[in-house]
């Protein structure tokens, strides 16, 4: 009789990130079909214990008779290296730093160049990133900038420490530095609860979303997106392919079937966009509708000659005004948009692609799949691949 591994989850269910985390790992389970959980915060694994018993934090373990940990791990330098020195398998989401000889869950730079990408898109020139003092939120700080730079752009930065200081002076800090901002100006956040704290900080400040200030946040939740006034842009992370790979390597770990094990990546999926990045902030209004009429009509096969249909100058004015406010011809917007939208049903859809294809207007398989890979980096089917279980 196959033995039931008991695996410690230590997640937070209360966030959106988490949850596809724990989504993944039970459909891991349910194909194993011999697992079963604790779950616990990680303050278990952080309460006293002898340096001069280094058993002890082992006994607290296995008085559980786990078999692997998921999830944060605490920052002890003691507990990384009992962890490591007795081979105790664990998958560990590294809130301060990397543990080297653990299975790290890494954050990739990609997340803040999306997030760039998305705000220079919608025609900003002043640019902020709005973070927190860990791992996580550096690597998307990084990558925000460093996309930023290859257009000799530097952004604002303000970093919460999270230190003791109370919430309403954190607050505080918050309106002062969005009120000494230019504007208008798109800030990128480190994740959606943080873009919560400056839509009210906003409100405190008297500062209009999105025509003074712009926020994205990260991880799609859709509980706080939705919940804010006016609903939260966000970026699409792989929680639950990752909960799942999380899953598959610690299976493997219990099992020492390898000798070393690669560290696991959040991706990003792609821009779930709403009222928190409306296009209202470019200033020009005929390129401004021009942007808004190939969003809301991506899903068919729209031509350059409908865009400017739907303004009132001509084609090589709009033309002109519109690679210099946006970086690219309306042709070449159109397709990145259009793509996108098939990128997004592509890994959210069970549906064939070239079915996805024909309902969102393309008509050539062979050509939008040219298209894709010239798009994406990738073929529609690797893409499907990469970010679907």
């Amino acid at each position: 009789m196959q033995k039931t591994h008991k695996i410690i989850l230590m997640l937070d269910s209360s966030r959106a990130a988490d949850r596809g985390m724990i989504r993944g790992i039970m459909d891991y389970a349910t194909q194993r079909g011999s697992w079963s959980f604790y779950r616990h915060s990680p303050l278990f694994l952080k309460a006293p214990f002898s340096p001069s018993k280094q058993d002890d934090l082992l006994a607290r373990l296995r008085s559980l008779d786990a078999d692997g940990i998921i999830g944060y791990l605490p920052s002890s330098r003691k507990l990384q290296q009992l962890l490591i020195q007795h081979r105790f398998p664990a998958v560990t989401i590294p809130l301060k730093k990397l543990i080297p000889g653990i299975v790290n869950v890494l954050q990739d730079p990609a997340i803040g160049a999306l997030g760039a990408r998305h705000l220079r898109d919608q025609g900003f020139e002043h640019f902020a990133f709005c973070g927190q003092d860990n791992y996580w939120s550096q690597v998307r700080q990084e990558g925000f900038t460093d996309y930023l730079k290859t257009y000799h752009i530097r952004p604002l930065l303000f970093c919460d420490t999270l230190s003791r200081t109370s919430i309403e002076t954190r607050q505080q800090r918050l309106c002062q530095w969005l009120q000494s901002l230019p504007k208008p100006i798109g800030i990128m956040t480190c994740n959606d609860e943080k873009s919560m704290e400056l839509v009210e900080a906003c409100r405190e400040a008297g500062l209009h979303i999105p025509d003074e200030i712009a926020i994205l946040g990260v991880d799609n939740d859709e509980m706080i997106c939705g919940l804010s006034h006016p609903p939260l842009s966000s970026i699409e992370l792989n929680f639950q392919q990752v909960g799942y790979k999380a899953a598959e390597t610690l299976d493997l770990m219990i099992y020492r079937k390898k000798d070393k094990y690669d560290d696991l990546v959040f991706m990003p999926m792609g821009m779930v966009t709403r009222q928190s990045t409306d296009i209202r902030a470019i200033h020009d209004e005929d390129v401004a509708e021009a942007i808004r009429f190939i969003h809301n009509n991506a899903k068919r096969d729209i031509r350059v000659e409908d865009v400017v249909n739907a303004t009132a100058i001509s084609v090589r004015s709009l033309q002109l005004r519109f690679k210099k406010i946006v970086g690219r011809g309306i042709s070449q917007h159109i397709r990145m948009i259009r793509i996108q939208q098939l990128a997004h049903q592509i890994i959210h859809s069970n549906q064939p692609i070239s079915v996805i294809a024909m309902e969102l207007d393309f008509h050539d398989i062979n050509h939008v799949s040219r298209i894709f890979r010239r798009e994406m980096g990738i073929s529609p089917l690797e893409y499907r691949k990469k970010f679907r279980l």
